[in-house]
């Protein structure tokens, strides 16, 4: 039997007005998706931050991708420690 794995994908985009923008998340879903813990589908989340962040030119969405990095950057060194 073969087996492909297909990576876990998350697309991340920016929405709202220019007084409350946030990032939304897209999960791809994947036949193992569900064998993933909190930490993994958070690094996922930063990922997607990251390619958001390489892709946007406006100065206020910038800030808000940083700010959303560090949070979830945050949240998994709660969790560890």
């Amino acid at each position: 039997m073969n087996i492909i794995e297909i990576p876990f994908e998350v697309e991340a985009k920016t929405m709202g007005n220019q007084k409350t923008k946030n990032v939304s998340y897209y999960f791809n879903e994947s036949p193992h998706g569900l064998c993933l813990d909190r930490e993994e589908i958070m690094l996922a989340q930063i990922h997607a931050c990251e390619r958001l962040f390489k892709l946007t030119k406006d100065q206020t969405e910038l800030v808000v991708i940083e700010k959303e990095i560090a949070k979830i950057k945050f949240a998994i060194e709660h969790m560890k420690g």
